[in-house]
C-alpha cells in the first residue's frame, strides 16, 4: 500500500471514529459573546513574528483537543498529522487536558490556557489548545484555538463562527474543522506549499500507522512480488480455500465450496476446499477496520505457519453484512503461501468501487465480491 493510499485509509478511519464520537456525545454551545476578533499588542505581535520565523523548526505541544465539550485523542492526533504533513517537524501530544470555563470570551480563554501551561510546563516552544463546538440542534458550528509559548504568554488566538465556517465552504463535521484549524495555523508557523513538499513522515505519521494496525512498510512492500509469483504459478500451483468467517461468529463451509466452484470454473486457479473449518478469533470490535483486517491477517499467518497447508496457497475470508443495508459491512480476505507468508491482504467496504458495484447483503454476494477481487489479482 503506497503512502497516498495509507493516508487516505487513515483519514477515512479517523472520520468514522470522529463521527461516531460526535453522535454519542452531548454538544456544547459556542458562547455568543466570543464573536469579536482579538487585537494584538506590540508584544504579542513580536511573539507571533518569532514563531513564524522558526517555521518548521518550531516545536509544538498539542493539548487534548475538545470535540463537543470532551477531549478526544483521535482529533488531537489528526491535527498533529495535518501539521506534520505541512512541514512542522517537532510535535508532541499533551497528556493532561485543559478544562476551560464555560461562556468565556476568546481573550479570557487565551489567558487561562497560558495559566494552565504555567502550571503544567511543556518541553516544547509552544502549546496549542483548540475546541470544536456546537449544539445538538445545528451540529458542529464553531472553532476556537489558542497558541501560547512555554512561558504561558499568548502568541495567537483564533475563532471561527458559523458564518466564518460557511463562508469558507467548510463542511461542519470533525474532519472539515480539523483541516480548517490546520489551515488557520499554517501561516502563523510559516508553513506553505514548499514546506509541505519537503515534509517527511514523523511521530504523528508513525502514531497513525500504529493506530491503523498496519505492519511495517518493509513487510507490506514484499506483497506485490509474492502476488506476481502466485499469478505466474497458476497453471501448476494449488489454492486451498477455507470456509469464510461470517458475522464474526461462525464459519460457513458452503462459502468454500462456492468459491472453489467459481475459481475453477473460470480457470483462475486450481482450487480445493479445506477439509476442515477454522474459526479465527481476531476481534472485530475495534472501530478501525484496517486494524480488524490486519489482526485477522496476523492470526491466519500464525495459523498457516503452525499448520502448513497441503497446497501452495491458502485463502481465508471474513464477511460482515446487513441483509437490509449493503453499506453496512465488509469483505476481507487473506492469502498466505505454504510457509505462512502473506501474499494478499484485501480490504473492501462501502468506500470502495468494487464493493459498491456488488452491494453485498448475503454470504453469496460476499463470495461474488471476493472472487471479483481475487480475479483482479490473478488475471
Amino acid at each position: 500500500m503506497n503512502a497516498l493510499r495509507l493516508r487516505s485509509c487513515v483519514l477515512i478511519m479517523v472520520v468514522g471514529i470522529l463521527t461516531a464520537a460526535v453522535l454519542a456525545t452531548p454538544f456544547r454551545a459556542l458562547a455568543q459573546q466570543d464573536l469579536s476578533k482579538p487585537i494584538l499588542s506590540p508584544e504579542q505581535q513580536q511573539r507571533l513574528a518569532l514563531m513564524k520565523s522558526k517555521s518548521t523548526e518550531a516545536s509544538l505541544t498539542i493539548l487534548p483537543i475538545r470535540l463537543a465539550g470532551k477531549p478526544f485523542d483521535r482529533v488531537t492526533e489528526l491535527v498533529g498529522l495535518l501539521l506534520e504533513q505541512r512541514g512542522l517537524k517537532n510535535i508532541d501530544l499533551g497528556k493532561t487536558a485543559f478544562e476551560p470555563m464555560t461562556n468565556v470570551s476568546l481573550e479570557r480563554l487565551a489567558e487561562s490556557v497560558g495559566q494552565f501551561v504555567k502550571q503544567h510546563p511543556i518541553q516544547t516552544d509552544y502549546a496549542l489548545y483548540a475546541e470544536i463546538n456546537g449544539n445538538r440542534q445545528v451540529g458542529l458550528n464553531g472553532l476556537r484555538a489558542v497558541v501560547v509559548d512555554k512561558a504561558g504568554l499568548v502568541v495567537w488566538s483564533d475563532q471561527q463562527t458559523p458564518e466564518d465556517i460557511k463562508r469558507q465552504n467548510v463542511e461542519p463535521e470533525p474532519m472539515g474543522l480539523c483541516v480548517l484549524l490546520s489551515q488557520r495555523l499554517e501561516p502563523e508557523f510559516g508553513l506553505n506549499e514548499q514546506t509541505a513538499k519537503a515534509a517527511k513522515p514523523g511521530k504523528m505519521a508513525a502514531l497513525m500507522e500504529e493506530r491503523s494496525g498496519l505492519p511495517p512498510q518493509k513487510e507490506r512492500d514484499l506483497l506485490p512480488d509474492r502476488q506476481k509469483l502466485m499469478k505466474q504459478a497458476k497453471q501448476t500451483a494449488t489454492l486451498v480455500v477455507f470456509g469464510a468467517r461470517v458475522q464474526g461468529q461462525q464459519t460457513d463451509p458452503e462459502s468454500a465450496a462456492n468459491l472453489v466452484e467459481m475459481i475453477n470454473g473460470a480457470g483462475l486457479y486450481n482450487a480445493v476446499a479445506a477439509n476442515q473449518c477454522v474459526l479465527l478469533k481476531a476481534s472485530q470490535a475495534d472501530p478501525n477496520e484496517q486494524k480488524v483486517l490486519w489482526d485477522l491477517a496476523r492470526e491466519f499467518r500464525d495459523y498457516t505457519k503452525k499448520n502448513p497447508p497441503a497446497a501452495d496457497y491458502a485463502l481465508y475470508a471474513d464477511y460482515v453484512f446487513n441483509p437490509q443495508n449493503w453499506e453496512q459491512g465488509f469483505v476481507h480476505f487473506v492469502v498466505c503461501d505454504r510457509k505462512g507468508d502473506w501474499v494478499m491482504v484485501d480490504f473492501q467496504n462501502s468506500h470502495q468501487p468494487d464493493y459498491q458495484g456488488v452491494k453485498p447483503t448475503s454470504r453469496e454476494t460476499c463470495d461474488k465480491l471476493l472472487f471479483q477481487r481475487l480475479e483482479g489479482y490473478l488475471r
